[in-house]
């Protein structure tokens, strides 16, 4: 049987068993309590869609997935956790992110028409009028 995937538009903590095939666009490590350890891995995930998430590995699972993890690589993701995306400033709109667990399965992906990158660019207008909502993070592009 043909293994099923799911789109990121589709995610919900109510829905398990959810395996996707994504880019990681974006990867950095912040460095909380100590400037020379990483506290985590912080992801935006875009799929062929166009939709995006934010994925997260905490600091004790750093090592497991470190070398699996790299930015502009296609990869398979299941058997993860869905959780709720809070607070400022957040990469995607999505209203959820994805935690890593110790069993969450990363693979490589062959090709897939998704792009290296997925912005979405606002005017120097927009941004300096502040209509924007500044719970999500925006790009914008000089001309």
């Amino acid at each position: 049987m043909a293994q099923e995937y799911s789109f990121i538009d589709e995610i919900t903590p109510l829905k398990e068993n959810v395996t996707i095939k994504i880019r990681i666009i974006r990867l950095w490590k912040p460095r909380f309590d100590n400037p020379i350890e990483d506290g985590s891995i912080e992801m935006v995930f875009l799929d062929e869609k166009g939709s995006k998430i934010q994925a997260s590995v905490k600091k004790s699972l750093i090592r497991r997935f470190t070398n699996l993890l790299e930015e502009g690589q296609l990869r398979i993701i299941a058997n993860f956790g869905v959780g709720q995306s809070t607070g400022n400033y957040r990469p995607t709109q999505h209203p959820y992110k994805i935690n890593f667990f110790f069993t969450t399965s990363v693979q490589i992906c062959d090709e897939l028409p998704i792009p290296l990158h997925g912005f979405n660019f606002v005017s120097l207008d927009d941004i300096l009028s502040k209509k924007l909502d500044d719970k999500y993070l925006v790009g914008m592009l000089y001309i």
